[in-house]
């Protein structure tokens, strides 16, 4: 009876402190859904991670522009961890970002299970930190960054501590995205009540400005579009005013036929476009610029309040390209559903499949993305990939794919096909793009971009009757090699095509393969059984090369 009253006892302890973790956690979650501020959100899980974990030190990493930036830090001895920043992949941060999950580890410097970097490293030292435990910050689909807590001795962190940390870094996730949403539409407040401003001060001086600024007020307010903005201002100024972005294509209203007044449209993250009108002569043109400048603050407005729909749009459409290359779905009813998301099928004359080799998914998807926004495309995941939809030759494709992959290369893999447009041909396209991917990995060409026609022999890989035709070269060469090798359970394949490769060394051949000079000798003597002494003959030797290698590529990529 005392062994069972104990684990009773021992039962009921535990199931409190759950509660009391559990009671913790909501209390918490009220506390961060009060918090508006992303800064409040950021100290306040900080501190209770630290509390709750009872660790030394807690600190919250972001990922900004593709890297993991430190932002807080809770008990730190000094600044050297502040501002630090890893790679995906890199750290233990580094490594929850990529993996999404959570890892732990007893004695970080002393781990070997993580890429370290000399900065990393100098700021884990100066604070003394020995176990360390990261879980990611997830919302939805999106691992926003990573929390981790830190003990300045080994630690080796239980599954409950895990746990604890996990929940903390839901409710903390979440806070962090709403806090997000709070601060735009704050900017987006503050950039209206600047327009307002600025409008206030010109109104002073003429009353026809401080007309016009109603009348765009009410335009922002009623969730009026550019049309709106070109309208007030040619009846204010009495001009034919257009709306151009930044290379140069019309937006709202019609081009003066001789553009004199350019007004610059400016957004927080650069050049957005211009309002152009025709000059009235240097009498009016001060009056008509005060004006212009006026409609481009609104624009200015307008263009940044859009780009919060941005994120929805993106997604919609990668719906519906994955609609259109995965379904049945009739010609008519995708050319619906493009044409109400903005996507001109029609207007697709390449298409590029870009693969995670050898940079990296989220690199792939963010090249993909410049890409697209380069040649005013666009681009969606699907089936492991990032396929990109452009309404531009595949010549200027190589070019863009060329200029974004920069000096230094880095780029993904990138197949890229022509197309006619419509359904079908991006479906068309989108095949042999991605076939013309698969067929650059599979020869050793990661990082590199081309056409189907541009790998010469080897794209007959991926017809029907070309692979047909292959399977015929390949037996009538090596088959007798290849069936021995199954029946026997050899590699005398292997061997050759690694002799031949190494032009028949056989100190190179032994170093490649890692085998004894005997071995090598004793596996080609096999050879010449098999296949004849004819093999050794350089016509001869240059087929079997070629047949042992096309059977490799079947072998490794089947379409």
């Amino acid at each position: 009876m005392g062994g069972a009253d104990e684990d009773v006892a021992q039962s009921v302890a535990e199931l409190r402190r759950r509660a009391d973790e559990l009671a913790v956690l909501n209390d918490l979650a009220r506390r961060l859904a009060a918090l508006h501020d992303t800064r409040e959100v950021l100290d306040e899980v900080a501190r209770q991670a630290r509390r709750l974990l009872g660790v030394d030190v807690a600190y919250i990493m972001l990922l900004r522009a593709d890297r993991l930036r430190i932002e807080v830090v809770d008990g730190a001895m000094g600044s050297a961890m502040r501002g630090i920043e890893l790679e995906s992949g890199q750290g233990l941060g580094g490594q929850v970002l990529a993996t999404g999950r959570p890892l732990t580890s007893e004695r970080y410097l002393q781990d070997t299970r993580f890429p370290h970097g000399e900065g990393t490293d100098a700021a884990a030292l100066s604070e003394q930190l020995g176990g360390i435990l990261g879980v990611p910050l997830v919302v939805g689909d999106d691992t926003i960054g990573v929390l981790l807590a830190a003990e300045r001795r080994p630690r080796a962190f239980a599954d409950r501590d895990v746990e604890l940390l996990a929940g903390l870094a839901a409710h903390a996730a979440l806070a962090l995205r709403t806090a997000d949403l709070f601060d735009r539409e704050r900017a987006a407040a503050a950039e209206l009540r600047a327009a307002n401003e600025t409008l206030r001060a010109v109104s002073e001086s003429r009353q026809r400005a401080s007309d016009l600024r109603d009348v765009l007020n009410e335009v922002v307010l009623r969730g009026g579009g550019l049309a709106a903005v070109v309208t007030a201002l040619e009846r204010s100024a009495g001009l034919a005013v257009a709306v151009r972005d930044h290379d140069g294509r019309t937006l709202a209203g019609e081009p003066p036929a001789d553009v004199g007044l350019v007004v610059p449209v400016d957004l927080p993250s650069g050049h957005g476009g211009d309002l152009v009108a025709a000059s009235t002569g240097a009498a009016d043109d001060e009056d008509a610029l005060r004006l212009l400048r006026i409609g481009a603050t609104t624009v200015a407005v307008l263009l940044a309040s859009e780009r919060s729909v941005a994120e929805a749009e993106l997604r919609t459409r990668g719906e519906f390209v994955h609609a259109l290359l995965s379904s049945d779905a009739d010609e008519a009813s995708l050319l619906r559903r493009a044409r109400a998301i903005g996507i001109d099928l029609h207007a697709v004359t390449t298409v590029a499949v870009v693969d995670a080799e050898p940079v990296g998914a989220t690199a792939a998807a963010a090249f993909a993305a410049r890409l697209a926004a380069d040649l005013r495309g666009w681009s969606a995941a699907h089936a492991g990939q990032v396929v990109v939809l452009l309404p531009a030759p595949v010549d200027r494709t190589r070019e863009a794919v060329a200029r974004l992959a920069g000096p230094d290369g880095g780029a993904p893999t990138t197949g890229l096909a022509a197309g006619e447009g419509g359904p079908r041909g991006v479906r068309s396209s989108h095949e042999e793009a991605r076939q013309t991917a698969a067929l650059l990995l599979a020869l050793d060409r990661a990082g590199s971009c081309a056409t189907s026609d541009e790998l010469g022999l080897y794209r007959s890989l991926f017809s029907s009757s070309g692979r047909a035709g292959l399977a015929t070269f390949i037996d009538a060469t090596v088959g007798p090699l290849l069936a021995y090798d199954d029946a026997h359970q050899r590699d005398l394949s292997a061997t050759l095509e690694t002799y031949l490769e190494q032009a028949r060394h056989h100190a190179r051949t032994c170093e490649a393969l890692h085998i004894h000079p005997n071995t090598l000798y004793q596996r080609l003597d096999r050879v010449t059984e098999v296949l004849g002494a004819r093999w050794k003959e350089a016509d001869r030797a240059l087929e079997l090369q070629v047949a042992l290698r096309l059977h490799r590529l079947l072998a490794d990529r089947p379409v």
